[in-house]
């Protein structure tokens, strides 16, 4: 029975889309299989070279026609649908436009069947430009390749290049293993966009560039040992160093590259965005005063990481692993003075004092460990992870005041809980040493001595040094 030879629909999208396509399983074994022949084993069709991706996956290239696909060429009907679809594209090309000037990705959106109403996603690459295209007018909020989210809303054509452009890198990553030369000139730039990120994050503490210092020399390192390496290790070469570049064109587009009014510096406009958020509010104010105005160093470091509602990675998880050890601090201490509290039972404590430590310190240990858990390495591991979460956190008059009080609320209400647990102790104290004055003056003074003495020390030998 002869296949079902569908149309071929072009349906447009983007390498960035592609990155998980589903696999088609199937859940019935026939009868008497005997495995003599596998599909898999099939001579690929004439005209067709199959390559393994560095990272395992297989893709399909057909050299004479320049299409790169996903989907198997050996399946039944296949090759047909993609010569289909490729001359729709040839017949909808302009005229003084030649289809040998660009590489064609061609996918069957769904080989498991082989219909009438199949398409075929598609997008063009040209490698001059570094850049991808389609043969249609595309709307990027309303068409097949999302609601804008990866292409935004562009002013220019160069601007709608910056979008672009790292979805040309995406493709060259994916399909790393046909190119007949390896584009050296790309190389090239990549190792002055490196030396040059490297400068700037050791110099400015505003730097855009996607990656620190550290990782800047490590990828160069690499780069410099790849140069001596064969041609069988082009693939891998071409695969991560376009990787880099995504990554970096990212980064670019992000911060209007080569737009008019780039951002060159992540602080760039901090005081006004701290002024946006700085509104009057009661409630705010005494939520900064419960917690003993430790919110206001931990909203103006929050703003300086959000502003531009941009997400640098690397700086917040360094933030974030900072406040994690702090309040995996502030549990440890709320446990501990839960043991000092049982302490002061024992030796009589007046109920209030205690009542209200207690109370401090088991709601420090609760909101340490919610907090814990709201913000673990697994819930907040990627950049877009953290944006999404300070999006949602963020308040639409206040910023991120509100969260900076959450931030800190585990240290201030341990602090409260020693506070209340003091003055227990010192109610206690001075109550069994109210006549005894002598004896008083001693205890204070074993308190106070040690105290002055290591302050002492510090600042004449230590400070200076931290």
């Amino acid at each position: 029975m002869a296949a079902i030879i569908p149309t071929g629909n072009l349906v447009p999208t983007l390498p960035s889309l592609n990155y998980n396509p589903p696999v088609q399983t199937k859940t019935t074994i026939p009868a008497l299989t005997r495995f003599v022949s596998v599909s898999d084993d099939a001579p690929i069709p004439r005209d067709w070279v199959q390559y393994l991706h560095p990272e395992g996956n297989v893709y399909y290239h057909h050299p004479e026609a320049g299409i790169v696909s996903d989907t198997d060429p050996r399946r039944i009907g296949v090759s047909a649908v993609l010569n289909n679809a490729l001359e729709k594209i040839r017949s909808r090309l302009p005229q003084d436009t030649k289809l040998n000037d660009f590489e064609v990705y061609l996918n069957i959106t769904d080989a498991s069947r082989l219909g009438s109403d199949g398409g075929v996603e598609y997008y063009l690459v040209d490698y001059n430009s570094r850049s991808i295209s389609w043969v249609d007018d595309l709307d990027i909020l309303t068409g097949p390749i999302g609601s804008g989210s990866v292409v935004e809303p562009f002013e220019s054509t160069r601007h709608l290049h910056s979008s672009l452009e790292p979805e040309f890198w995406t493709h060259v990553e994916f399909h790393p293993c046909h190119q007949p030369t390896y584009d050296l000139k790309g190389e090239r730039e990549l190792t002055a966009a490196l030396r040059h990120g490297c400068v700037d994050d050791m110099t400015a503490p505003g730097s855009v560039f996607p990656y620190s210092a550290d990782e800047c020399q490590q990828f160069l390192k690499l780069l410099e040992r790849f140069h001596g390496d064969d041609e069988l290790n082009e693939s891998y070469r071409r695969s991560w160093t376009a990787r880099l570049w995504a990554s970096i064109c990212r980064s670019r587009r992000i911060n209007r590259y080569g737009l008019p009014h780039p951002r060159l510096d992540r602080l760039q406009g901090l005081d006004s965005y701290l002024t946006q958020q700085t509104r009057r509010s009661v409630v705010l104010a005494l939520g900064e005063a419960l917690c003993l105005g430790m919110s206001k160093t931990a909203f103006v470091k929050l703003t300086e990481l959000w502003n531009g509602r941009i997400v640098y990675q690397r700086h917040w998880q360094l933030f974030l692993d900072r406040q994690r050890s702090r309040w995996r601090w502030a549990a440890c201490g709320a446990l501990y003075l839960l043991g000092m509290n049982a302490v002061q039972c024992i030796c009589g404590t007046p109920f209030v004092y205690l009542l209200a430590s207690t109370s401090f310190t088991c709601s420090a240990l609760l909101v340490s460990t919610l907090i814990l858990r709201a913000h673990s390495v697994e819930r907040l591991k990627t950049a877009s992870d953290i944006s999404s979460y300070i999006s949602m956190a963020e308040s639409f008059d206040h910023g991120l005041r509100p969260l900076s009080i959450a931030y800190t609320l585990p240290e201030a209400l341990l602090a409260w809980g020693a506070v209340t647990a003091g003055g227990g102790a010192l109610y206690s104290v001075t109550s069994v040493l109210q006549e005894d004055l002598t004896q008083l003056l001693y205890i204070a003074a074993s308190t106070v001595i040690p105290l002055a003495l290591s302050a002492t020390m510090y600042y004449t030998y230590g400070s200076s040094a931290v």
